[in-house]
């Protein structure tokens, strides 16, 4: 009975540690995207979380994470509550909710759902009638499709990475160890360095940002939320107090060891707060929290030798497949009428026209989020399990 409390505490203490980090990294501000007559549309930064929270907690929890997360995100600034942006909340969930299937065995079930939303958009007023207009679901989901498809080679991976871990020898721990905190110390210096020249370009630049056109939409991704900016303008040069503050913290990690899981929950506090000004060009938020996590967890090291590129794969394929499931259901919200004529004042041909172009943008935006997810899943992975922590989730 005590060890089930203490289960059931653990991942309650997860879900809301997760949530937050979700939130926290809602402080990125995106990238917008301008589609003509149509209102913006933001693609969230922190929405690739939920890969993570899926592959950590489970479909089950992990879609409840995602939904914590996005929900606060929402409702808190510097979210803005809004009936458009409400009915995107359950993309992410979708998308932890099949990668916690698929990484727990349970493939089946994930490629029974993502196939019900694929198949649900050929039912939709943009293919209709089917003989005009099939062409258009083609168009919006053939990027879904291969992700569907490449739910088999995801399992093929998961199985020939369990046969690796459970027929390896295992390494000595005092020299995975050395190599562990020799990764977590690149880690943190990285994103220090990074949140330093974040605060510089604050400091001289004001409010950096990154603008290009693609098929006749802008897409610019600024590195402080308009809401946000006053407030980091008034700090100025004490945003320099972040990278400095990760900087004194690995040297007191080196000359202090026994204290580390304080000097980690430092740099991990730190790290969340840089989202304020950028995340460190949002590269530095994600190596700063993967660092203060192995630096946290270190104390278990012994594992079985297995490749680190099936890993690396096994990731990607995951990460994509996630992606994809939350923009198939995205695409499904955006194709009822009371969404793309209701909420956007869309017509049935602007509609057809935007599925026609924009998937093949959006499809590059997964390609990235799942490279992204996958640089934060395989050490996170493989160093949670280190730790002997997923064994409690």
């Amino acid at each position: 009975m005590l060890h089930f409390v203490h289960l059931t505490t653990r991942k309650t203490a997860m879900v809301a540690l997760l949530s937050a980090l979700y939130y926290v990294m809602s402080f990125l501000p995106g990238i917008k995207v301008a589609q003509g007559a149509a209102s913006p549309v933001t693609i969230q930064i922190e929405a690739l979380m939920a890969t993570i929270f899926g592959l950590i907690m489970g479909p089950y929890l992990g879609a409840f994470t995602a939904l914590m997360g996005a929900f606060i995100a929402w409702m808190l600034p510097p979210g803005s509550p809004s009936l458009t942006s409400l009915i995107f909340l359950p993309s992410p969930v979708i998308n932890a909710f099949t990668v916690g299937l698929i990484y727990r065995g349970k493939w089946k079930i994930a490629a029974s759902t993502l196939a019900a939303v694929i198949l649900a958009f050929w039912f939709l007023p943009a293919t209709q009638p089917w003989d005009q207009n099939f062409y258009v679901g083609l168009f919006a989901m053939w990027d879904k499709i291969g992700a569907l498809i490449l739910i088999l080679p995801s399992v093929y991976l998961l199985k020939k990475r369990e046969n690796g871990i459970s027929s390896g020898e295992n390494v000595s721990d005092k020299k995975e160890k050395k190599r562990f905190l020799d990764a977590t110390f690149i880690l943190l210096a990285v994103a220090a360095v990074l949140m330093l020249v974040n605060a510089w370009a604050i400091v001289t630049i004001g409010n950096p940002k990154y603008q290009f056109d693609f098929l006749g939409s802008t897409f610019k991704l600024n590195l402080v939320s308009k809401e946000m900016l006053p407030f980091v303008s008034s700090i100025g040069y004490g945003w320099f107090s972040l990278g400095i503050g990760m900087l004194a913290c690995i040297v007191l990690i080196c000359i202090m060891p026994e204290k580390r899981r304080l000097w980690s929950v430092i740099t991990f506090a730190l790290s969340c707060v840089s989202a304020i000004i950028g995340g460190g060009y949002i590269v530095g938020l994600f190596l700063g929290v993967l660092g203060s996590l192995f630096e946290f967890l270190t104390k278990k090291i012994s594992e079985a030798r297995h490749p680190l590129y099936n890993d690396i794969i096994m990731f990607f394929v995951l990460a994509f497949v996630g992606n994809e499931a939350d923009n198939a259901l995205g695409n499904l919200i955006f194709g009822l009428p009371q969404v793309y004529e209701g909420l956007f004042l869309m017509s049935i041909e602007a509609l057809r026209l935007s599925f026609l172009t924009l998937p093949f943008f959006y499809f590059g935006v997964r390609l990235l989020q799942a490279i992204i997810t996958t640089m934060i899943a395989t050490p996170l992975m493989r160093n949670l399990k280190l730790a002997g922590f997923l064994e409690s989730i």
